[in-house]
């Protein structure tokens, strides 16, 4: 087995939690079950070391994902904005969890831009390509399925191992089983199921969390899934499935953040279907979400075309225009991008 964790800062990471008290821990916008199970769990670590922590997500987070241990104890900046403030100014260490640029984490971003770098003490975990933020601590692995994979790889392997417990366990493995699919995608190493195996062995109901995931979607939500099939096409000349939302159809739905995890995922059922394009009409832009099966890599589009990012087969970007204009510019610009990867699909 390659151990992975020794390219990883393990003595800068209890460097930095040995020879501090006051924690914040951030996460990126419309927060996911690794944003939320990382900072969850390692919260969970920091307060059975006698630490006082805080996590803070940008915007509120989805309600789908509440039953998650911790989760009311999180502070949203853009709802508690001085209460906020106050824990990220008497804190001596922050946390970037799950993400690599402050421009993923809206207002909250912009004040931990804001504040003297020589200030605080910086710690980024993520697994995100090219990190953008100068940190104490970096560590990153854009190879891993999951930021959890990462803070657990890096904790088992520390003298921080001891602090771990069931419930610090049960948010880490959720980040895992959340990224992966249950394990169905970006899981084909090996060592991932080492991991998972020594997560399992903390003792929590692994069958309640995966009901808890996959099984405990509301009858609203699943119409607004069946609404999104109806309104998928696949565009010319390509192998490309594109599925528009705009605020009338979410609004008909009652769209409530979280609602559409994983919708973009279900095209790629399809067989001959190499990549999938979620377009959401949103207040403060439309968000396109992209996957993609084998080597076409939607990190590399999203990079190119809207200076977004994530994953080679997840990514994602922000198009700052009009929904009809949006939907015209990304169908037209997948199809030149997919046309240079598949040159032989050109007339």
């Amino acid at each position: 087995m390659v151990n992975i964790y020794e390219k990883y800062d393990i003595a800068g990471l209890e460097k930095a939690i040995n020879e501090h008290n006051t924690f914040v821990l951030t996460c990126h916008v419309n927060a996911d079950g690794d944003a939320l199970g990382s900072t969850l769990g390692l919260q969970q670590v920091l307060t059975n070391m006698g630490k006082k922590c805080s996590v803070i997500v940008p915007d509120l987070p989805p309600t789908n994902l509440s039953w998650i241990p911790g989760f009311k104890t999180t502070h949203a900046y853009e709802r508690e904005t001085e209460v906020c403030d106050a824990l990220i100014e008497e804190s001596d260490c922050i946390f970037i969890m799950d993400y690599n640029s402050h421009s993923r984490t809206l207002k909250l971003g912009e004040k931990l831009a804001s504040l003297d770098k020589g200030s605080k003490y910086w710690v980024m975990i993520d697994h995100h390509l090219d990190p953008v933020e100068k940190t104490d601590v970096l560590i990153s692995n854009h190879e891993a399925s999951a930021t959890c994979e990462v803070v657990f790889d890096c904790l088992r392997n520390s003298s921080l191992k001891e602090y771990i417990d069931v419930t610090a366990a049960s948010c880490l493995y959720t980040g895992i089983m959340t990224d992966t699919g249950g394990l169905s995608y970006n899981s084909s190493n090996p060592d991932l199921y080492i991991l998972v195996a020594e997560l399992l062995r903390y003792g929590f109901d692994k069958n309640a969390i995966h009901d808890k995931i996959f099984n405990n979607k509301s009858v609203r939500r699943l119409k607004l899934l069946a609404a999104s099939l109806k309104k998928m096409t696949v565009i010319e000349g390509t192998n490309v499935a594109f599925i528009p939302l705009s605020k009338s159809i979410l609004d008909q739905y009652h769209y409530m953040t979280g609602d559409t995890e994983g919708f973009v995922n279900v095209p790629l059922q399809a067989k001959n279907i190499v990549c999938s394009i979620l377009l959401m009409d949103r207040p403060d832009g439309v968000k396109a979400s992209l996957r993609s099966k084998g080597d076409f890599s939607v990190s590399d589009f999203a990079s190119k075309y809207y200076g977004g990012g994530g994953h080679f087969n997840a990514s994602g970007a922000t198009l700052h225009m009009p929904f009809d204009e949006a939907v015209e510019k990304i169908t037209k610009d997948m199809k030149e991008y997919y046309l240079q990867y598949f040159p032989e699909k050109k007339q």
